[in-house]
């Protein structure tokens, strides 16, 4: 198995065409074609199946597209870390945040990215949670700043940051200011994600301890659709401020931090365990890192540097 049947079949999965890949990787078709049944020879199994209008994987491609892109990119990673070595960074990094933190960090750190390190290539993902741990453990990121990492198995993890978390809703009853006991959420119609969401297994653990109960009356698994949710009626979610803090801070939405007990959540820096972080990886990961403290001091990012 070489590196350029690796590529050969990635151009061929992405472009679903065994032709349209020979184009792009600038190779003769009967050529291409050798290289990929060589490939699957070479492994056991068909990774194609070949159809009229092109190719679609089959299963055991599927299962290693993923390996492939990952084995890929480390490649890359190496060939970047020798170049970097003369001094100047370069190569791609790819991370993935939270989604709650997206909004307020990711702009600034690929602005920052790019003024500092213009040879560097910075891709955000903002993917649901279990998407992401998916790209973590596959190695198709370099890291990841995930809340509750330490629940992901085959992975290394370095606290961040904590964040409170806040009952948010366009309009609360008379006598709710800026805090809220937790008691008191079993009263508001919640929007929340399914069971196995870790901020909700948090609240549900923290409401069981005290023999009080939350009010989930609908599942979801986007802050998008919560916030639409949230604007559009009656409902509630709980989430950190950073969430929604746009919304909060023009007048949208309202915010009320819960407290007795407060609940907090742990925002984390997450890699593979068997990956070495690069030098350009790290450096983006001190530039968020930075940018988190800085905007924490400047009251812009509501928690607490652990």
């Amino acid at each position: 198995m070489r590196l350029d049947q690796l590529r050969y079949f990635v151009a061929a999965a992405e472009r679903g065409s065994i032709s349209e890949a020979a184009r792009r990787v600038h190779l003769a078709q009967p050529a291409f074609s050798a290289h990929i049944k060589a490939l699957e020879h070479d492994l056991g199994v068909q990774l194609f199946e070949r159809r009229a209008k092109g190719v679609v994987m089959t299963e055991a491609g599927k299962r290693f597209y993923d390996g492939a892109v990952a084995l890929l990119r480390h490649a890359e990673q190496i060939r970047h870390e020798a170049q970097s070595s003369s001094g100047t960074l370069s190569g791609e990094v790819r991370i993935v945040l939270a989604s709650s933190i997206t909004p307020l960090l990711a702009g600034q750190v690929f602005v920052q990215a790019q003024r500092l390190y213009p040879q560097v290539r910075l891709s955000i993902l903002d993917l649901l949670r279990v998407a992401s741990e998916n790209l973590v453990t596959s190695r198709l990121v370099d890291f990841a700043l995930l809340p509750n990492a330490t629940t992901l198995a085959g992975s290394l993890s370095e606290p961040v940051l904590s964040q409170d978390l806040y009952l948010v809703g366009r309009k609360f009853p008379n006598g709710i200011g800026d805090v809220i006991d937790f008691k008191e959420l079993h009263h508001f119609p919640l929007v929340m994600g399914g069971r196995h969401n870790q901020l909700r297994i948090d609240l549900e653990n923290t409401a069981a301890r005290r023999s009080q109960r939350i009010n989930v009356i609908s599942e979801q698994d986007s802050l998008s659709v919560y916030r639409s949710i949230v604007l559009s009626g009656d409902y509630y979610t709980v989430v950190p401020y950073s969430a929604y803090s746009v919304e909060i801070e023009s007048g949208c939405l309202r915010a009320a931090r819960i407290v007795r007990p407060s609940v907090e959540r742990t925002i984390s820096f997450v890699w593979h365990e068997y990956s070495e972080i690069s030098a350009p990886a790290k450096v983006i990961m001190e530039l968020l890192r930075e940018s988190i403290s800085d905007m924490i001091a400047a009251g812009t990012f509501r928690g607490r540097l652990l």
